[in-house]
């Protein structure tokens, strides 16, 4: 199979199915009631019980910080978790615990210390003890199959590696925002130290490769976090990334190749209801100015986006990338990226949400730009692994059909391109 056409497929919108939902956590008091945990706000049922002990019912995640969530699809979504689906998890764990486990907690209810990585959250539960978190209901994974063997052909193309041939310097900037300890799933990592490894593999220098995640600080023993290591440059914010864009734009020529990946949670407007998430702005900002293409009517969607008070207004919206705190909008990102004006070729590569509507921004000579979503979709996980099943999702689904497509195998180690033989192609090959 020729892999530019499975990298060209990456780019392709899967048009995967929305997840069923599940039955919501549960606060039971000690009459035994139990009260529904709302999503959006948390519930005043909950939060008047800060201080006393509760029993919570509902899904274990553990593929960012600790936490029982209502609904485990949620996390299948590179969209920031809604306010009160979820309450992060302190204290001692059962061995054997993993995502998507259905379980019941029982523990003190309380507001998070101020230094905690968790300041921000509405409330935490800090588990009883030993005892105090019980599974109910096991999640059961698919078994492993078998691995074929990578067909040794490719064992011996591996050693000859298309990068070296380009002309000129090599840059690669990575970027993995999070949205916070909640929010920061760790298939951000896996996904930015995939690439790191591939590009080292391709010919990038070392010092070449800026790696901005989440607090600037890699990720310690996070369920579904894959080995490897890798360097971090800085906190995934505005500042760091603009000055890495303006000093590389101060060394870079005319024949050097850069390649950015940014990779987390992003913002827009939601045209089709998917999962729990309703048609409306999420995490994106309605302005006047954009692309003609991206018009929204307030008359079709029965939204007042603007706040006048009527439903007749047409507007656009700009689309965001989560940082680890605020958010990056699509203009205010192609403007600082400007400041790298001399290159033979710039890929661009964006993961997060709503990632197409960067595309009008993006658009420039000589670039070269994937999307995992349009400007008004949502991008997802990969939840599928035939090689190796998992509770956590470890990578994004479009990213890892991208590296598939580069290594000739998935991430996983599974000989994936072109399996069958067949004249055409799936989307998985």
């Amino acid at each position: 199979m020729n892999r530019s056409v499975a990298v060209f497929l990456c780019m392709l919108w899967l048009g995967l199915t929305p997840p069923a939902a599940s039955s919501a956590p549960k606060i039971l008091t000690g009459g035994g009631a139990g009260e529904v945990m709302r999503t959006v706000p948390l519930s005043p049922a909950i939060l008047s019980q800060t201080g006393r002990k509760v029993s919570l019912s509902g899904f274990y995640y553990g593929g960012s910080v600790p936490m029982i969530i209502d609904d485990i699809s949620r996390t299948d979504y590179n969209m920031e978790l809604p306010e009160g689906s979820f309450i992060p998890l302190e204290g001692p764990r059962p061995a054997g615990l993993k995502s998507g486990d259905r379980i019941t907690v029982a523990g003190m209810l309380k507001q998070p210390d101020k230094t905690s990585p968790l300041k921000n959250s509405r409330a935490v539960l800090k588990i009883s003890g030993p005892e105090g978190l019980r599974i109910t209901t096991p999640r059961v994974l698919p078994p492993a199959k078998i691995k074929p063997r990578k067909p040794e052909i490719l064992r011996r193309l591996e050693k000859f590696r298309p990068g070296d041939l380009i002309p000129g310097r090599k840059f690669a900037v990575l970027i993995a925002g999070g949205g916070g300890p909640e929010n920061n799933h760790i298939r951000y990592w896996n996904d930015l130290l995939t690439m790191y490894t591939v590009l080292l593999g391709r010919g990038f220098a070392a010092a070449d490769i800026f790696v901005y995640y989440a607090d600037g600080a890699p990720p310690g023993d996070v369920e579904g976090k894959i080995d490897g290591t890798m360097p971090v440059n800085g906190v995934a914010n505005r500042t760091n990334i603009q000055r890495c864009f303006r000093n590389i734009g101060n060394v870079s020529g005319d024949n050097d190749f850069i390649y950015i990946l940014t990779n987390d949670h992003g913002g827009g407007f939601l045209e089709v209801r998917t999962g729990t998430l309703e048609p409306g702005l999420h995490k994106g900002r309605i302005t006047t100015t954009g692309e003609p293409d991206d018009s929204i009517s307030e008359a079709q969607y029965g939204l007042d986006l603007n706040g006048d008070g009527d439903r007749t207004d047409v507007m656009r919206a700009d689309e965001s990338l989560i940082l680890w705190s605020g958010r990056y909008y699509d203009n205010d990102f192609a403007s600082d990226l400007n400041q790298i004006s001399r290159y033979g070729t710039m890929v661009i590569h964006v993961e997060q949400c709503f990632s197409g509507g960067f595309l009008d921004d993006l658009r420039a000579p000589r670039r070269i730009i994937f999307s995992a979503a349009s400007g008004q979709r949502l991008s997802r996980a990969h939840t599928t692994s035939s090689a190796n099943p998992q509770p956590v999702q470890p990578y994004n689904e479009i990213f890892y059909w991208f590296v598939t497509a580069l290594l000739g195998e998935t991430p996983d180690g599974d000989y994936a391109v072109d399996r069958n033989g067949a004249p055409w192609t799936s989307n998985a090959d």
